[in-house]
């Protein structure tokens, strides 16, 4: 059996694990063809711990459609933005994505239509990992038979949110944090526009689930804890769930956490494999 050609759009924390994880495992059956960082330090900081060079690095999209003809997956772990500068081109070839920059599906409208309606077009996948919650299965099947209400309540270390346009605009000083504060309240959609780094965890939930205006997420900074801690309020017509990950934020970013990039290498084993468990 042939292996999947993949191609990684971004480099960091996340990005680099995929990497490692693919160039370790020779059982699943992935083979890493491309590398795309608008940083090209990054990447020569990736190569150094791989044994199996890429074929194909890139800092940009110039030649996209012709680079995109060597690969069958292309994964983004980049930014939002590169949600349509990469994934849409790619789909657009019939090649099959997967996109862990979630948030990008709430914040421009009609995104989500558009990844869909091609992927039906062309006959290819969209993968979007559960990244660092636990539960979206029981949400998955909890929506079929309907459900009423969705809560996330995001805790982290001050240290996970610097450098947060929202937290400036409001002039919050986060290093002067004695204490839990609560620096958001509101719908997903809202919470995925403010904190695009910290809560991509908000968008998958609501895509599981009810949608990203009923689903209400609360953002905290606690100096107290040292992970990033995600609660998960579901009520529906099968009863009730709730669901607390307390995650080791990643050692090279601390506004992910570890188990984002393990959601990912975990959703390869699933698209190589071929028996998969889980809703």
């Amino acid at each position: 059996m042939a292996k999947i050609r993949a191609g990684v759009v971004g480099c960091g924390a996340i990005g680099s694990e995929i990497c490692k994880s693919i160039d370790s495992e020779s059982g699943l059956g992935i083979e890493l063809k491309l590398l795309i960082d608008k940083h090209p330090e990054n990447i020569e900081r990736l190569c150094k711990k791989l044994k199996n060079k890429p074929d194909i690095i890139k800092s940009d999209s110039t030649k996209l459609d012709e680079t995109l003809t060597e690969v069958d997956l292309l994964i983004e772990c980049a930014s939002q933005a590169a949600v349509r500068e990469f994934v849409i081109p790619a789909l657009k070839q019939g090649k099959d994505a997967m996109i862990l920059s979630v948030g990008a599906l709430l914040c421009e409208p009609g995104l989500f239509e558009e990844l869909e309606s091609i992927s039906k077009e062309k006959g290819c996948r969209v993968y979007i990992p559960s990244g660092a919650v636990a539960g979206i299965d029981g949400l998955k099947s909890g929506a079929v038979g309907g459900i009423q209400s969705v809560e996330l309540r995001t805790r982290k270390p001050p240290s996970g949110f610097e450098g947060n346009e929202y937290v400036k605009e409001k002039g919050i000083d986060l290093s002067s944090i004695e204490r839990e504060k609560t620096l958001f309240t509101g719908s997903a959609k809202e919470a995925v526009k403010y904190f695009p780094e910290n809560v991509n965890v908000a968008a998958s939930l609501s895509l599981a689930g009810i949608g990203s205006e009923a689903t209400r997420v609360t953002i905290v900074a606690d100096p107290s804890t040292m992970e990033n801690v995600h609660e998960i309020k579901v009520r529906g017509e099968f009863g009730k769930l709730f669901v607390r990950v307390e995650n080791v934020p990643s050692r090279a970013n601390p506004k992910t956490s570890y188990l984002a990039a393990l959601s990912a290498i975990a959703t390869l084993k699933s698209i190589s494999y071929p028996i998969r468990v889980g809703t």
